[in-house]
């Protein structure tokens, strides 16, 4: 099953201000997740198996995974 991705405008706003390391970063950790998130993530916190990390280089992100969907719901970047 491949998910559909919710993002919040303000993240998508965040994500396009990112340098493209880092866009490209979350880009793949996002697509990956898409196809398969709990073997494309970690989890954040507590294992619920619905909050879950995904990482690549310097950038990272918190996703919820729904029924069908994954919502980037949190961005976090050191450049």
């Amino acid at each position: 099953m491949t998910y559909r991705l919710k993002l919040d405008p303000s993240l998508h706003a965040a994500y396009k201000n990112l340098s493209d390391t880092a866009r490209r970063d979350l880009a793949v950790c996002l697509l990956d997740a898409l196809a398969d998130p709990l073997a494309h993530s970690v989890p954040y916190g507590v294992d619920d198996g619905i909050f879950r990390t995904i990482a690549s280089g310097r950038t990272t992100g918190v996703i919820l995974i729904g029924a069908d969907t994954i919502t980037l719901v949190q961005l976090n970047t050191l450049d």
